[in-house]
């Protein structure tokens, strides 16, 4: 599986997660790491010393009366809240930097362990889904990543040394501060529970909201030929609904540690209050002592209730984080026990005893036997469901066979490296998939190094050179998003100049023309014949006219060979194929 997601995630699970996004990215990140760790202490111990400066304001200006001590006391507060300032600003900047640095790392890495799965995980899965899925993922790595190493450590230090002043005047009232952290403590502990078990689908939910939405717009004209915007807008409707009532549920529970905290802060306040008056009234304390005490209680109030905001928010992190370590660790179905690396030239193509099934049950082809020789063009036709393109699959290693083995050469081609495969095939589908750049950046895809001639070569063995000459820009005209700046014919014609450029020994064509015209159809068809003897063409088609210029035609039906011989003698001795193609006498 491609997506794992826990659906009910623990604690350990949490902590397991979090462990491992500090071994992945402490290392990397050290540096920046250790200067945001120095900012932090800066901040601590300014924001510490800026609350037991109260004390000398009360005592050594306001109740000595001195104006002297105005000046000086003022000059330190000033300098004390102006170094807090500068720390505080380097601080969050640090915070900005390491949240992209490790957030930009997880995509890249979730980015390219996606491109590199099997295609059978994609199957079902909408790619704006899975891409909603990178994005969260990697941003809330980011965010937890920042939690654990700066902000719960920026406030707990700064809570600490406020703390500190605390003692320093008075230490009974800050002993009775202290009772109640264990409720703060417990209460943050269940509502991270309840987080981590509601944040389990939002995940889910986002990419349910992303797929959707896109998926009506890519398909726009069939929404509305077949007036299907309503039921497009209801489904819309209903994804959103779901995703933010799922983000309601986080923020409402996580909310609730704020107005906690302000009232517990009241209960302490007010208990103060009382033992404030009582200490000055009969064991002569001062007032400046109080005022540093309550400055620094209050102040120390924010870190503590931010600590547990970060908590709560730290537990939806980790969950997010937890899942995207499930994409980075899932194996690949497929064997990549493959050594051989040298595939040089045209090689035998050949199905032993060949069945496959993709849902276990029912099989799609059915012991599949035949060899194709090097240099053969041979077409393959049948029904719609007959197997084709899982036969096509196969020898893409798309997937491997239930039983049987596919060969290429006489090496299985479980055993040939995946590099290599690549290289010696050659593939243009029925929907060619074009990136957003120019017809020239389409066509060199298929060979980086090509040079202009190699290029012009291509574009003419595809018939692709009028219609290059009919564009604005020529074969440097934008094709747009998968090629939406073409019609259907165009894009094949750049897909099969895109697999010429590749100088292939096995060329595959899936309904490859079937968007052309007869005239250019057949004009490229010639071309494949002349290069036939260099390298073995494949060639799907549901089309007579392509039948002619294969030396073969293999016929399947309902996942079994029907038959494997010469067109014409295939129209002789086989009613079925007969049937196929009756237009085709």
């Amino acid at each position: 599986m491609l997506i794992n997601v826990v659906d009910i995630p623990d604690s350990r699970y949490s902590i397991l997660s979090g462990r491992r996004l500090l071994n992945d990215m402490l290392a990397r990140n050290w540096k920046l790491l250790a200067c945001s760790i120095l900012f932090l202490i800066g901040v601590s111990v300014f924001t510490a010393a800026l609350a037991a400066s109260t004390r000398l304001i009360v005592n050594d200006v306001f109740v000595a009366e001195n104006a002297d001590a105005a000046k000086r006391v003022a000059g330190i507060v000033v300098g004390i809240a102006f170094c807090k300032a500068l720390f505080q600003y380097a601080n969050t900047v640090s915070q900005i930097m390491l949240t992209r640095s490790v957030s930009v790392s997880i995509q890249k890495r979730l980015y390219s362990r996606v491109v590199h799965h099997d295609v059978a995980d994609f199957i079902g899965m909408h790619a704006n889904d899975l891409m909603a899925r990178i994005r969260l993922y990697g941003v809330s790595a980011g965010n937890a990543f920042v939690i654990i190493t700066n902000r719960m450590l920026t406030e707990a230090l700064t809570m600490i040394a406020l703390f500190g002043v605390m003692f320093y005047q008075d230490v009974w009232m800050t002993l009775l501060c202290t009772l109640i952290l264990p409720l703060i403590f417990g209460l943050v502990s269940y509502l991270s529970r309840k987080v981590r078990s509601i944040s389990a689908e939002e995940a889910t939910l986002s990419g349910r909201y992303f797929a959707i939405g896109s998926e009506a717009l890519s398909g726009i004209k069939t929404v509305k030929s077949y007036s299907l915007e309503q039921k497009s807008i209801r489904r819309f409707n209903l994804a959103v609904d779901q995703l933010e009532n799922r983000i309601f549920s986080i923020v409402r529970i996580s909310s609730v540690t704020g107005p906690l905290m302000e009232f517990l802060g009241g209960l302490v306040i007010g208990a103060f209050v009382i033992y404030a008056a009582w200490q000055t009234i009969t064991n002569g304390k001062t007032p400046g002592e109080f005022t540093a005490f309550i400055t620094a209680f209050l102040m120390a109030y924010e870190p503590a209730k931010k600590i547990s905001k970060y908590w709560v928010e730290l537990q939806k992190s980790l969950v997010q984080t937890g899942n995207l370590y499930e994409i980075l660790d899932a194996e690949n179905a497929l064997n990549e026990r493959g050594i051989i690396e040298n595939l040089d030239g045209p090689s035998v193509l050949r199905f032993s005893d060949v069945s496959f099934t993709h849902d276990g049950s029912i099989n799609v082809l059915q012991n599949i036997s035949f060899s194709i020789e090097p240099g053969e063009f041979v077409a393959v036709v049948g029904k719609s469901g007959s197997g084709k393109s899982t036969l096509i699959d196969l020898i893409m290693r798309f997937y491997d066979p239930a039983s049987g083995s596919v060969s290429l050469g006489g090496h299985d081609l479980r055993d040939i490296n995946r590099q290599s495969l690549k290289q010696f095939i050659a593939l243009v589908s029925q929907d060619v998939f074009l990136f957003d750049g120019t017809i020239r950046e389409n066509i060199n895809d298929g060979n980086t190094s090509a040079i202009v001639e190699q290029i012009i070569e291509a574009t003419n063995f595809a018939s692709l050179d009028k219609v290059i000459a009919d564009l604005p820009n020529g074969i440097d005209t934008d094709v747009g998003a998968n090629g939406t700046n073409l019609s259907g014919g165009q894009k094949q014609r750049v897909g099969i100049a895109r697999a010429k450029i590749k100088n292939a020994s096995l060329y595959i064509f899936d309904e490859a023309t079937s968007a052309l015209d007869a005239e250019n159809e057949r004009k490229i068809l010639g071309n494949f014949s002349k290069i036939k003897g260099n390298a073995t063409i494949l060639f799907v088609t549901h089309r007579a006219t392509a039948l002619e210029f294969a030396d073969r035609v293999l016929f399947l039906d309902s996942g079994e060979i029907a038959g494997f011989d010469t067109y014409r003698e295939l129209l002789n001795s086989n009613e079925k194929f007969r049937l196929l193609f009756t237009d085709a006498r």
